[in-house]
């Protein structure tokens, strides 16, 4: 009792933050708090300063793709880049050197390269399209903020196990405040090595979809699903077919296609063959969304975010080391 007394501030803090577990605060996974709305609430505020901070930021970006982006939750540009220019960084980006880390979900492992400056210093191709200014007018405008997203190198492989299904293949979403997630695909992607899925409309805040939001908060703490008590809620299908405008479409796209999501949206990697994989530049943003603002884009602070997550996973090796295990995402020797 006396320890929960302490933690009391903590928890009441994290209801303004983008703090999203119902089962590691008992604020936000409170049943009769969120039966009084506490979770609508999060989201419904949440979605109203995203917009704010979009329309702050929609300079130089093309009405047309703010309109798809706001009313279908994403963006998707084949033949992003000049043919040439594409070769050029899929060739580099295969042979790069960077540190490697691996994770592995279900039965698919994910391999990622962390973006940071000093990996890009030897990485001219990606370095120039990550500081391309109409990109980053795209990512800014699809994050509602200033800064930058983290951005990876990423190969997903499937069915490299016999563990269960990748849970990530479930229809699900990312947390309840908008979040954005991009992948410039550096191969072609099919019903062989797993398509993005995703519902269309399944981003905006419907009568149904505030209504499931209700219903799931009531039980999220004490679900069965683990990703669902800690705030990634996962969607059954024909939920899913009532809070979006068309079925969940597959991305089986040609390479050089970039798509950028609202990962409140609800989504999915698709099914794929065992042995397959897929290769892309991958990056996410997620901010505080209670902040009216759209923050700063100086470049010291995109650089600040890559020092800090590679000292979060310097951190979790030395904790998982302890334990004598390996951290969630762990280094390996491999490339991608």
């Amino acid at each position: 009792m006396f320890k929960q007394v302490l933690r009391l501030p903590l928890w009441l803090g994290e209801l303004v933050t983008g703090s999203k577990s119902f089962e590691a605060n008992p604020l936000i996974g409170s049943r009769r708090l969120n039966r009084c709305g506490l979770h609508v609430a999060r989201v419904t505020l949440a979605h109203g300063i995203m917009r704010l901070r979009m329309a702050m930021l929609g300079w130089g970006v093309a009405r047309e793709d703010r309109r798809q982006f706001i009313r279908q939750g994403f963006l998707m540009k084949t033949n992003f880049l000049p043919e040439e220019d594409y070769q050029a960084l899929v060739k580099e980006v295969s042979e790069a050197k960077g540190e490697v880390r691996q994770c592995c979900q279900g039965d698919a492992q994910m391999r990622r390269m962390l973006l940071s400056p000093h990996t890009l210093a030897s990485m001219p191709r990606t370095r120039a399209l990550l500081r391309d200014p109409a990109f980053r007018r795209l990512m800014r405008y699809c994050a509602g903020h200033l800064r930058m997203p983290i951005c990876h190198a990423e190969r997903v492989m499937n069915g490299v196990s016999d563990a269960p299904e990748d849970p990530q293949k479930r229809l699900h979403v990312d947390t309840f405040q908008p979040t954005m997630k991009f992948w410039l695909y550096l191969e072609e992607v099919s019903e062989v090595n797993g398509p993005f899925v995703y519902v269309p409309g399944s981003n905006r805040l419907s009568r149904q979809r505030l209504a499931w939001e209700y219903a799931m908060s009531q039980q999220a703490r004490q679900h069965a699903d683990r990703y669902t008590a800690r705030g990634s809620f996962r969607v059954e299908p024909e939920q899913a077919a009532a809070m979006g405008e068309a079925p969940p479409r597959q991305f089986k796209v040609p390479g050089n296609t970039l798509l950028i999501a609202n990962t409140f949206g609800v989504h999915a990697r698709g099914k794929a063959e065992p042995g397959s994989s897929r290769l892309a530049l991958w990056g996410m943003s997620r901010t505080n969304p209670f902040i009216p603002l759209p923050g700063l884009g100086f470049e010291s602070l995109n650089r600040l975010q890559y020092r800090v997550l590679e000292h979060q996973r310097r951190q979790d090796d030395k904790r998982a080391a302890a334990r004598g295990v390996k951290a969630s995402w762990h280094r390996i020797e491999e490339g991608l």
